[in-house]
């Protein structure tokens, strides 16, 4: 069973060193036991944030490869229920809405992310906080 679920800004702040949660990332990267599980909207968010770097982005690429990210496909088996999310929640992005998915069909997996912001107002079934991991807590 999965322990972890994967938003952007742990993945791009392990691998950019000038990102300002490079020191959270790191050292909370190092404490997991892969594989963490994530989403092509993920990926496509990072790669975007990690920007011209093609070394940051086959880092990133590489983690796919390597196994220490797992891809769970969405699309289009859950397109309703990121629908439903991205109208309950005006403001929340396409990114955000498939995370909350993935964190509704892993219940018992956290997710790993720099955005509490955000996550600690998203409900996901029966009005369930999302549970999560960022740079306020330990492991």
């Amino acid at each position: 069973m999965p322990g972890y679920i994967a938003d952007t800004g742990p993945l791009v702040g392990w691998i950019n060193r000038r990102d300002q949660w490079h020191s959270w990332s790191v050292a909370v990267m190092q404490l997991l036991e892969p594989p963490l599980i994530t989403c092509e909207a993920v990926i496509a968010e990072a790669v975007w944030q990690l920007g011209n770097s093609q070394e940051a982005v086959d880092q990133l690429y590489g983690m796919v490869e390597a196994g220490a990210l797992r891809i769970v496909p969405l699309f289009p088996e859950h397109i309703a229920h990121i629908r439903a999310l991205s109208a309950k929640y005006p403001q929340m992005d396409f990114c955000d809405a498939a995370v909350v998915r993935l964190s509704e069909m892993f219940p018992h997996a956290k997710v790993l992310t720099t955005d509490a912001a955000h996550f600690t107002i998203y409900r996901r079934l029966r009005n369930k906080p999302v549970p999560i991991l960022h740079p306020g807590d330990s492991p």
